[in-house]
């Protein structure tokens, strides 16, 4: 009996390949688990260059780790990140099945280790979060008669 079933799983995987553990998971976080990942930016994070900075922050602070790619997006978009990841001697890999997402807000790049990290928070925005602009306090403009006053 215990053979048949062996055969059945046996057939089964030969057929539809071998089951994935959370297999949307894997999906969303560009073929790896969420234990796993350090940093995660969205495709409209990896194609704007300020996030560069945190992108080296992250990588430099655990050369270990390795950089997996959306190969959905433009070659001159992720250029800047395999230059980088090259000169840290980092491991990455370009993902570019159907399955991975094109929209802006799909993940674009995940820092990931080998085995589990659980950190949090892992999304960019909310690891690195930006610092606004302090915008310069607008001083109204005197006009002539105020000046010639000395108000």
């Amino acid at each position: 009996m215990a053979e048949k079933s062996q055969m059945e799983q046996h057939l089964q995987n030969s057929v539809y390949g071998t089951p994935k553990i959370n297999p949307d998971e894997q999906r969303h976080y560009l073929g790896t688990f969420r234990e796993r990942v350090s940093l995660a930016m969205t495709i409209g994070e990896v194609t704007d260059r300020q996030n560069l900075d945190d992108f080296i922050t992250e990588i430099s602070a655990h050369p270990d780790y390795q950089v997996i790619l959306n190969g959905h997006i433009d070659q001159a978009d992720l250029s800047p990140y395999l230059k980088l990841a090259g000169q840290h001697n980092l491991k990455f890999t370009i993902k570019q099945d159907t399955i991975y997402g094109v929209n802006d807000s799909d993940l674009g790049l995940v820092v990931a280790s080998d085995t589990a990290i659980n950190q949090n928070p892992i999304s960019l925005a909310k690891k690195y979060p930006r610092t606004p602009q302090k915008a310069t306090a607008a001083t109204p403009k005197k006009n002539w008669f105020d000046k010639l006053l000395g108000h």
